[in-house]
């Protein structure tokens, strides 16, 4: 799961959600720091995400590789990616 340290992390935060056409795209993280769920480990600010499935009926979740200090696969909650 993202959650974000720049207020309450929910689907459609502050920044665009991840839709259809962002799967496979790299995309920028906007929010200070966010925790990916399956490793449990913490994206940065401008570290960076690819999109590679949803869950959820409004894609509030996202699955795919994080990189950066995460370096791995895992879930993550939709709505704080800079450039979807």
């Amino acid at each position: 799961m993202l959650a974000a340290s720049t207020g309450v992390a929910h689907a459609g935060g502050p920044y665009p959600y991840a839709g259809n056409d962002d799967i496979g795209r790299r995309l920028t993280v906007c929010a200070n720091d966010l925790l990916v769920r399956g490793p449990n480990k913490t994206l940065l600010r401008d570290q960076t995400f690819t999109v590679q499935s949803f869950s959820g009926p409004d894609k509030e979740q996202v699955y795919g590789f994080a990189y950066g200090y995460v370096n791995d696969h895992g879930w993550g909650e939709n709505g704080w990616f800079c450039d979807a």
